[in-house]
């Protein structure tokens, strides 16, 4: 299923055109499967014509989705199994996709981001769409507040829109004649770039460089340090030579500096857990690990932030694990790529 052109940058084709409906449905389940929910319609069409076309850059996957009407939900079930911590930015080409429960809805020329890391309940039609999956870690630290852009649309009539638009169809276009090194050293702009037109349509109450500013250097000591059990509210304030109540004023979006952290925390928890690497360790052992002493107070708050329990992340994974390596021999590389996305 694997195709490679003139350079050296690995690319993956799915296509299902000229399947019977529904074995080109199934296949299209297999796949898509792993990361959503995928409704089946009651009558199956002719044909379920579906192409996926991706580039794998480095750590970013770069691909071209021509997807039949279908709906498409992923729950917190699915965030437990497969851990992924990535932004999906899907620039629309044709046709429209909107919400089932709420949210914006995407037409044609819209740009729509989605963070994999919280659950979307979609219905979408007759869909092209060229999408970017970026790891958490290459676009979160370039932008405001950025565990609250999931489901943040740019219309189409939105010149930054316009400029990410633009930027990702070309580099598409030219990955065939690009080498991975060429390609990589273009990577960096592009983030920069979308970050740039999600900032610049960012509530009101986000706003402020210097304030902004502030709140990412204090992010990215947070992140540093993650795992130092000294790391608290006061700590932080002393560090950055501020009062606690102006720490906490910084971090309100977020409901303070201590959930900021507990979340980011639990997260890391959450990607262990689905980790083969720490299948051996045991929860506790994880947990502590990451600052949380106390099992009963981490087990609810990591319920309360994943809808699953800790244990059920770590057998839902497991699953996960057993149902791709039973089927690896047939799934497309991109798939791979983006299990693989750090």
């Amino acid at each position: 299923m694997a195709e490679h052109s003139g350079g050296d940058i690995p690319h993956s084709v799915l296509d299902t055109r000229g399947l019977p409906g529904k074995q080109g449905f199934e296949l299209w389940q297999e796949h898509a499967g792993l990361h959503y929910d995928l409704r089946a319609k009651k009558e199956w069409p002719q044909t379920f014509d579906l192409r996926a076309d991706a580039w794998h850059v480095g750590n970013v996957l770069i691909a071209d989705f021509l997807v039949p009407a279908q709906d498409w939900r992923r729950s917190r079930a699915c965030i437990g199994r497969d851990g992924m911590d990535i932004y999906m930015l899907q620039i629309l080409r044709k046709g429209w996709n909107g919400p089932r429960d709420s949210g914006a809805t995407a037409r044609r020329g819209d740009i729509m981001l989605y963070d994999m890391a919280q659950p979307t309940d979609r219905r979408g039609g007759d869909n092209e769409a060229l999408t970017l999956f970026m790891p958490r870690n290459l676009l979160a630290p370039h932008l405001k507040a950025p565990d609250e852009h999931s489901l943040h649309l740019l219309p189409a009539s939105d010149p930054l829109a316009t400029l990410v638009r633009d930027h990702v169809t070309g580099l598409l276009a030219r990955l065939p004649d690009m080498s991975m090194n060429q390609a990589q050293t273009v990577i960096p702009a592009t983030v920069q770039l979308v970050a740039a037109a999600l900032n610049g349509t960012v509530r009101e109450d986000h706003a402020g460089s210097v304030r902004m500013a502030m709140i990412e250097r204090i992010c990215s000591h947070i992140h540093t340090h993650i795992l130092d059990p000294d790391l608290d509210p006061e700590s932080i304030a002393g560090r950055f030579g501020m009062t606690r109540r102006n720490l906490g004023y910084l971090f309100e979006s977020y409901g303070g500096v201590a959930a900021y952290i507990r979340r980011k925390r639990l997260s890391l928890i959450r990607a262990a857990l689905s980790n083969p690497v720490h299948k051996g360790q045991s929860i506790e052992a994880i947990a502590e690990a990451h600052g949380f002493n106390h099992y009963r107070s981490f087990a609810l708050a990591f319920q309360r932030q994943f809808g699953l329990t800790p244990r059920e992340v770590r057998a839902r994974s497991l699953e996960a694990t057993n149902l791709t390596a039973a089927s690896d021999g047939k799934l497309a590389e991109w798939v791979h790529w983006m299990r693989g996305m750090k």
